[in-house]
């Protein structure tokens, strides 16, 4: 899943582990708002794109923003399968696990901070994502179930 151009890509790379972090939440408040409208195409989009920039985080700072990337891979994955697009969430969570897996691992810190294995472990087994959602956003309820008849739409 490709959600940011190359362009945008290295433009974002650019910015600060902050701006970063501050543009992965307005894309995940987005998707908030776009679920909450029913509007899946734009909910995907932004979610898509909190993904793609976690990953990126994760290439510059690989031990922060494991969090942030289970969190948008949760998301996304959830709502492709509502879909029925079983390829393109296997390879969200393969590209999620990658990235997870590539750096050296982040254990629990002072504020008992989610660890990498912990974000791994949350990762493959689903019936962990509602609670792990529940703890790191606040978003009134997971993600709702969407139709799995509605065509995806490729986004630049």
């Amino acid at each position: 899943m490709k959600q940011l151009c190359q362009r945008h890509r290295h433009m974002f790379t650019s910015l600060s582990l902050n701006e970063q972090n501050n543009l992965w939440m307005f894309w995940m408040e987005s998707a908030c708002t776009f679920s909450e409208a029913s509007n899946t195409d734009k909910m995907i989009a932004a979610t898509g794109r909190a993904f793609n920039l976690a990953c990126l985080a994760r290439q510059h700072y690989p031990d922060c923003m494991h969090v942030e990337l289970t969190l948008s891979t949760i998301l996304v994955c959830h709502v492709l399968h509502n879909r029925g697009d079983y390829a393109a969430a296997d390879h969200v969570l393969i590209n999620a696990l990658e990235s997870l897996r590539s750096a050296r691992p982040c254990h629990k810190g002072a504020g008992n901070h989610c660890s990498t294995q912990d974000c791994i472990d949350v990762l493959l087994d689903t019936s962990r994502q509602p609670r792990f959602f529940a703890d790191y956003l606040s978003w009134p309820d997971f993600p709702p179930a969407q139709p799995a008849n509605q065509p995806l739409m490729a986004i630049h």
